[in-house]
């Protein structure tokens, strides 16, 4: 622990990277037994946190640090999914890393420092962390409007709209008529549904632009960098059969294209092993 705070009785509770495994460890384990309804964890999961961090370490853990550490790691999935979905970087899910080429690295740096210890480097506990705060990241939005609007509520409606993945705002009006009331509850549903399409055809479409744009510009690059592994020892039939399997899988052909040469090599050796 950190200075001024041996014994883990401080107010600011230090968390080492020990620790953090125990954590994530944990509530992966109890999200897999179904402790986490509604995107939360049963306070039962939550002390069996307490109990292993202040034995296993000897520190002065309380159920308030788990909480405030669990929403960091939700803010730290948030920033890797952000990553993940702006254009110019891939995805190596073997290394379970964020790849990109260093113009794209120094950009990114420049205008997002929180950007910089998830890039070209494995990120630490990632299966984990998609089990304990993956699904609140992932279904959020969508599971709010389409699982939690009630269109026979009476007289009092509520509508929940997931404005920043971590908490929703309750947005409530009292009507006298139920005429009226169904009539305003339908203009706010439409209106948050119709949100929700407009951001999902602006997504795809730059989905659709990427890979496109991803076709036309490195097909002779990747071409290029495939076939030079064969002064690695790989066969040319071999190398030909990979880059056509790239073509078709853009995301793993980025991925490729900004590995090392000794990545590279050992990609194809697991790619060549099925």
């Amino acid at each position: 622990m950190g200075k001024g705070n041996k014994e883990g009785t401080s107010k600011q509770f230090r968390w080492t990277k020990p620790m953090e495994h125990v954590f994530l460890e944990i509530l992966a384990e109890e999200a897999q037994k179904g402790n986490k309804p509604s995107n939360t964890f049963k306070a039962v999961s939550i002390n069996r946190v307490v109990e292993a961090i202040s034995e296993r370490f000897k520190v002065q853990c309380d159920a308030k640090h788990v909480e405030n550490h669990l929403r960091t790691v939700k803010n730290q999935w948030q920033i890797i999914c952000k990553i993940r979905g702006e254009s110019g970087f891939g995805w190596d899910d073997n290394m379970k890393m964020i790849t990109c080429d260093r113009a794209t690295y120094d950009a990114a740096v420049m205008a997002h420092k929180q950007y910089e210890p998830f890039f070209n480097k494995s990120i630490d506990h990632y299966d984990e962390m998609d089990l304990v705060v993956g699904k609140d990241m992932a279904t959020g939005s969508f599971a709010k409007i389409f699982a939690d609007i009630d269109l026979d509520d009476g007289n009092q409606d509520s509508v929940l709209v997931d404005c920043d993945n971590e908490e929703a705002e309750e947005v409530r009006t009292n009507v006298s008529s139920s005429g009226t009331s169904k009539r305003k509850r339908k203009i706010v549903q439409e209106s948050v549904v119709d949100e929700q399409i407009k951001f999902v055809s602006e997504q795809l479409g730059k989905i659709a632009s990427a890979l496109e744009q991803f076709t036309a510009d490195k097909t002779p690059q990747l071409y290029e960098q495939v076939m030079s592994m064969e002064e690695e020892g790989f066969d040319d039939d071999f190398l030909c059969s990979v880059f056509d399997y790239l073509m078709s899988h853009e995301s793993e052909a980025k991925a490729f294209l900004v590995k090392s040469k000794k990545h590279k090599k050992i990609w194809l050796q697991k790619f060549s092993q099925g």
